[in-house]
């Protein structure tokens, strides 16, 4: 693994760890768990643009399809 350092504000830094506590998780586990959901979620969010614009390119829409 590669280790990183963050800046956080109070408030986040203080949630982190709150919630990991609760969970009985580590802060760095909890934080490496959200960041890679984010990521994955960020990754299809991205794909499903990118196809979106290709299909209105090509003069696709989704209108056409609900007529």
């Amino acid at each position: 693994m590669t280790g990183i350092s963050l800046n956080l504000p109070e408030d986040l830094s203080s949630s982190l760890a709150d919630l990991a506590r609760m969970n009985g998780q580590s802060v760095s586990y909890l934080a490496m768990d959200v960041l890679r959901d984010d990521i994955e979620h960020e990754k299809t969010l991205t794909a499903q643009i990118k196809l979106a614009v290709e299909e209105a390119d090509q003069g696709k829409f989704a209108s056409d399809v609900i007529k």
